[in-house]
């Protein structure tokens, strides 16, 4: 289905982050660790005298490969922080227009139950 569709690469965790993040202020970026190929090549390919601990292996050793390349990317992007300070992310204030409903007509028990997530929209912290 996902090739019928044009995708390359299906990654099946990334929305909710992604969302939750947004939804938090928290600027977010996804590395993502391919390690198994069952998506574009056919299963025939997998059979042919690969026995289940060979392809074991081979998931294992592209996952030590794709975290060794994420460390170095990540390595590489924090050894100069300076433009993140100064040109700050837009999802720092992902809800400044989220909330239009005024103070007095929430109930503040769920003011302060997500303070953390909308606290400061109210003058809270």
């Amino acid at each position: 289905m996902h090739r019928a569709m044009g995708a390359d690469v299906v990654g099946v965790t990334a929305l909710p982050e992604a969302r939750l993040a947004r939804e938090a202020e928290i600027a977010y970026a996804l590395i993502a660790l391919p390690t198994d190929d069952d998506c574009w090549r056919p299963p025939q390919d997998l059979q042919q005298g690969q026995s289940p601990e060979s392809l074991l292996q081979t998931i294992i050793g592209n996952l030590k490969q794709s975290v060794e390349a994420a460390f170095g990317l990540i390595e590489s992007a924090l050894r100069d922080p300076s433009p993140l300070a100064d040109r700050p992310s837009p999802a720092h204030d992902a809800l400044r227009l989220a909330v239009w409903t005024p103070e007095s007509h929430i109930v503040s028990d769920e003011i302060e139950r997500l303070g953390p997530i909308w606290g400061d929209r109210f003058g809270r912290s």
